[in-house]
């Protein structure tokens, strides 16, 4: 109970963010998603130092916990084409599968790149306690 108490106002907060990144959608002309936009805010601020990770690391927490009753909906919506669970379906998880690993391959061999050239700074474990 006493997480929940704890993560509360963070959840808020994180809601803030996204609330405000869809006012500036919706005020401005980008063809960018609100919660985007949110998002790029808080990593912003959290980069600046601004807003501590300590702040909104419980509640995010929380959240991300609770993510999959965000997709039962999806889930559920999947019932109306049924044409996704034959044939058809099964070329779009190959595309959807193929592309997610085209993705993580890319993004690993970047950050492989990025070490290598010293451009990240590697950190103990130990320091962040």
């Amino acid at each position: 109970m006493r997480l929940w108490l704890l993560a509360l106002p963070q959840v808020l907060l994180l809601y803030v963010f996204a609330w405000a990144g869809k006012w500036i959608s919706m005020v401005l002309p980008l063809h960018i998603p609100g919660s985007l936009i949110g998002m790029g805010m808080l990593f912003l601020c959290l980069q600046l130092g601004w807003i501590r990770l300590s702040w909104v690391q419980a509640g995010a927490t929380l959240v991300f916990s609770q993510m999959i009753l965000f997709f039962v909906p999806a889930i559920v919506g999947i019932m109306q084409y049924p044409w996704l669970l034959g044939m058809k379906g099964l070329l779009v998880l190959i595309i959807v599968v193929s592309g997610s690993a085209l993705v993580m391959i890319s993004t690993g061999v970047i950050a492989e790149r990025m070490f290598k050239l010293g451009e990240v700074k590697r950190r103990d474990s130990v320091e962040n306690l």
